[in-house]
């Protein structure tokens, strides 16, 4: 029988991840790189960035001995359904460079990611290749993808000596980003950025005038993430428009839970660190909210398309655009999210606001005090 178009192309896919890997995965980064600059119109590709370069992700890669002793037992704590997906996705990924075939029945790995029952003898079958290439993974893959692989084996039974090995690596890649963190340098890029964005009420007044010929969902994530201490923007993708107030979602799954804006008040069910908050929306952009919703209904999401919540995609599209079309420069989410740390600290540094103020206003941004510190420039 003939194979379908797709499966000739899924056929095509896995012979040349077999033969060269590393190939294929350059081939497909700079095909996505180009499919994204043709979908935000500002972004263009210079020379540099069609060079197809090769990704030795751990170049720096030395043997740390592991530690004797485990340091926490079977991990059993609660993921979202976009976690498990994520750690499935990659794991499947680690399964397919090692068996040269893809994992077709991933129902056990699934039950371990959502704390059901599995079977141990399928999950050993499938997975025990990383018991003996431990080190040879930790050298060929990103930093990224190893601390799923240790968050996912440290689920599994029976993995006690990967997880001892890995946990080394996980302790070094923190150290790294925590000083990568704490010594970010301000080049003429960041610093045009910081020249741009004022996070004065005034100025972001008068920008939002000036700009009456963005779209209402432009003009909402505008003042979101700037009238407001800026959060992670995913705090407001999954907010409804509420004419009641909302009922405690604590108990509710995070699949059933919402974030609100009711009554002049923010109600933040779905954050990172699963803290539930709650904080009075401030006069002027409570007054633009109501402004723009004017024909929203009840449990309608505050930002949408066709009546439908965004995706991450869209919502990150959103921003950029918004803000180039603002500033005539590009700002990502999370520059806009670290320049506004910046301001705090500035404001701190010259005593207009206290210790006091820094903290409840990290708090807002859902981060704790010493985090919003290191995460300023």
């Amino acid at each position: 029988m003939a194979l379908t178009p797709a499966e000739r192309k899924q056929r095509y896919i896995i012979k040349h991840k077999s033969l060269n890997n590393d190939e294929y995965k350059l081939k497909e980064k700079l095909k996505n790189k180009k499919y994204y600059a043709s979908k935000v119109k500002h972004i263009e590709l210079n020379d540099e960035d069609l060079i197809i370069k090769s990704n030795d992700p751990n170049n720096e890669y030395i043997y740390l001995p592991p530690i004797k002793k485990r340091i926490n037992p079977i991990n059993k704590s609660k993921l979202n359904i976009n976690t498990i997906n994520l750690y499935i996705k990659t794991m499947k990924k680690f399964y397919l460079a090692y068996h040269k075939t893809e994992l077709t029945d991933d129902t056990d790995l699934y039950n371990v990611l959502s704390k059901k029952t599995y079977d141990i003898n399928n999950i050993n079958t499938q997975f025990g290749f990383i018991k003996k290439n431990i080190y040879d993974i930790v050298k060929n893959n990103n930093k990224n993808d190893i601390r799923i692989l240790y968050s996912v084996i440290t689920r599994f039974k029976y993995f006690s000596v990967p997880v001892k090995q890995l946990y080394p690596y996980i302790l070094k890649f923190q150290d790294v980003y925590d000083t990568e963190r704490a010594n970010k340098i301000v080049d003429n890029t960041i610093a045009a950025k910081m020249n741009s964005l004022s996070f004065d009420k005034k100025d972001i007044i008068d920008k939002y005038n000036e700009n009456s010929h963005l779209t209402d969902n432009e003009k909402l994530i505008f003042v979101l993430l700037t009238l407001f201490p800026t959060r992670r923007p995913v705090d407001y993708r999954k907010m409804l428009v509420s004419f009641n107030e909302p009922k405690n979602q604590s108990k509710l799954s995070y699949a059933d839970k919402n974030n609100y804006y009711y009554n002049k008040t923010f109600y933040f069910n779905i954050t990172k660190n699963k803290k539930q908050q709650q904080f009075t929306v401030p006069d002027e952009l409570d007054d633009i909210i109501k402004s723009l919703i004017t024909t929203k209904n009840n449990n309608d999401f505050l930002l949408s398309f066709n009546n439908n919540q965004l995706t991450q995609i869209q919502l990150s599209k959103l921003i950029m655009n918004t803000f180039y079309k603002i500033y005539d420069i590009s700002i990502s989410a999370v520059e806009i999210r670290r320049l506004y740390a910046t301001h705090l600290k500035k404001l701190a540094e010259n005593k207009l606001i206290t210790i006091r103020e820094h903290k409840d206003i990290s708090d807002m941004m859902n981060h704790n005090y010493e985090e919003n510190k290191k995460y300023s420039y």
